[in-house]
């Protein structure tokens, strides 16, 4: 086999960037020719290359917003064995399409490539002052472009239009998140730069004090295309690619296997993740999260990456359970994909193992083999069992895949300036979290969750290290409730009827906590959590209590290293 790739290796291709204008039509003919050699490289010489000629393709993106036909500027597919590779190549694309897509191949890498868009999603502001208690914002027209129609506020994009309704506010010269929420939309344009929005900032909860300078970001909740995407890609590779902007997340996986996202050298080189492009006049990186993992399996690996100032988690593995909407015979179900952004993408083939999930409990229970799958609607799917289906289960609960949930290592990583969460897990493949630095991450570093009732998002945990990182600052919006620093909160309706926790065996090892008066950790439905050997340092007169178990058994905590820092 590895000759056999060398051979087809054999194939490079040289190109070069052409100014502003449309690199689309030599790039897919490169695409072509290294297809019809069954393998090979392409070179791109650094600089910048644009795409303005995006293709329809009716693909179903999870935890998207989906328009049909989407258009895709880098439609790759039915490839293997090859190479896209550059010193410093920056991609741009001309609009709000999927940037760049991997359908249907294998073993493909991609090296020292960066992917951006002319115009992102959000706008970035600067707070000029207050007039009456609202908040009057300066921009750059030319970075930025903008529009009020009839007192709302949109972000004029290349072939597209975003009615701003939502806002993140960081401070001016730490970039750290300091209050988040939605403000209507409402506002008058003062100049060609400014603006002042409708809206109370009094209303608004600032975990630092408003000032001049503050930085502004609004964007609408609509996000209808990731950068990249892979589908159905398996052995992918991607050594020191950065992704700087995204209509929705960054890099999203979904019926993948085997993907390695890494940097070649320290992550605080910055050569590989998720950040502003430097010089682009833009603080802020993706609209959503910065790598998505969505029914996949083998192993994923993010290590050696820098992921700041996401509007969500840096990475966020997870899998998807469908309703069961009606039990048709004894062994077929008709089930539906129930969240509006993830459907229409595979959740079952015939020949794998479905799990049954009872929705009040979210307990999973017995698996048995898909034997036939019929599509009515992206939505409403038939499956045909090899076994009769168990009395006990009926029409409202949940099926997840057995067999698609992955491992990942998330390792020697760097999550700085990101808002709401850093990590999100869910998944019962092993997942190892270690050596990181999380640093003045809004939200909670660390998350296990699961439901089938708001996402359908499934995979119970059953193997978890945390080991070794180091939690900065975190959780600057602590607003009391069922959070902490490590968060495990499924979704469950009924927890008093469950019998089994639903995340399980959990080892946190070796950590240094510096943080406010929060919880270290607040979980509930868990099994054999393991504290031991940590650093930490609170305020002195901290109230709030560390640990924090409800609807939990076999729980230790060893050497809990509590220490206290002076208050502010």
């Amino acid at each position: 086999m590895e000759l056999f790739n060398i051979l087809f290796a054999s194939l490079a291709l040289s190109i070069f960037p052409q100014g502003t204008n449309d690199m689309t039509a030599a790039v897919m003919a490169a695409v072509d020719k290294v297809r019809a050699n069954g393998g090979g490289r392409i070179v791109f010489a650094p600089g910048d290359y644009h795409f303005r000629s995006p293709q329809k393709k009716n693909w179903y993106v999870s935890n998207h917003r989906n328009p049909m036909p989407r258009e895709v500027f880098l439609p790759i597919t039915n490839i293997g064995n090859a190479v896209f590779e550059s010193k410093r190549a920056e991609f741009i694309f001309h609009g709000g399409g999927l940037g760049f897509a991997l359908v249907d191949c294998g073993n493909v890498t991609l090296r020292g490539i960066s992917f951006d868009y002319s115009r992102p999603y959000n706008t970035e502001w600067r707070l000029v002052g207050l007039e009456n208690g609202e908040p009057v914002l300066e921009t750059d027209p030319e970075i930025f472009p903008f529009a009020v129609k009839e007192g709302m506020l949109y972000n004029d994009g290349e072939c597209w239009h975003g009615k701003e309704t939502l806002a993140f506010l960081f401070d001016a010269q730490t970039h750290q998140l300091i209050s988040v929420g939605h403000f209507g939309g409402g506002c008058e344009r003062i100049s060609e730069r400014r603006i002042r929005l409708k809206f109370q900032s009094s209303k608004w909860r600032y975990s630092r004090p408003l000032r001049p300078g503050t930085i502004y970001v609004t964007r609408c909740t609509y996000r209808p295309n990731p950068a990249v995407l892979l589908y159905r890609a398996h052995s992918t590779l991607f050594e020191d690619v950065i992704v700087r902007a995204s209509g929705g997340m960054g890099i999203i996986a979904q019926r993948c296997s085997g993907v390695t996202i890494r940097g070649t050298g320290s992550a605080k080189s910055r050569s590989a993740g998720a950040m502003a492009r430097k010089g682009s006049g833009r603080v802020t990186s993706m609209q959503a999260d910065a790598t998505h993992f969505s029914n996949c399996k083998g192993l994923i690996t993010v290590e050696n990456c820098y992921f700041e100032g996401m509007v969500d988690d840096a990475i966020n593995v997870h899998s998807t359970c469908l309703k069961i909407e009606k039990v048709i015979s004894s062994d077929r179900l008709l089930c539906r994909y129930m969240h509006h952004e993830s459907f229409g993408f595979e959740t079952f083939l015939p020949g794998e193992r479905l799990r049954f999930i009872r929705v009040e409990s979210f307990e999973p229970g017995m698996e048995t083999v898909v034997k036939d799958v019929k599509w009515h609607d992206p939505t409403l799917v038939e499956l045909t069992l090899a076994e009769p289906v168990p009395a006990q289960y009926k029409a409202g609960d949940a099926v997840e895949n057995a067999l698609w949930q992955p491992s990942v290592v998330f390792s020697r990583n760097v999550v700085s300036l990101s808002t709401p969460r850093a990590t999100l897990f869910t998944t019962p493949g092993r997942v190892v979290c270690e050596s990181n630095l999380f640093d003045r991450v809004g939200g909670q570093p660390i998350h296990l969750s699961g439901d089938a009732a708001d996402w359908y998002e499934s995979g119970a945990c059953r193997d978890v290290t945390i080991r070794g990182n180091v939690f900065k600052e975190c959780f600057t919006q602590y607003k009391g409730g069922r959070r902490g620093l490590i968060t495990v909160n499924p979704n469950i309706k009924d927890i008093g009827s469950q019998k089994e926790r639903y995340h399980r065996n959990i080892l946190v090892e070796g950590n240094t906590f510096d943080c406010g008066d929060i919880p270290l950790v607040w979980a509930w439905s868990v099994s054999n959590f393991v504290w031991r050997a940590n650093t930490v340092r609170r305020p002195s007169g901290a109230k709030t209590e560390p640990f924090i178990f409800e609807h939990s058994d076999d729980i230790r905590l060893k050497h809990t290293g509590m220490n206290t820092k002076k208050g502010k």
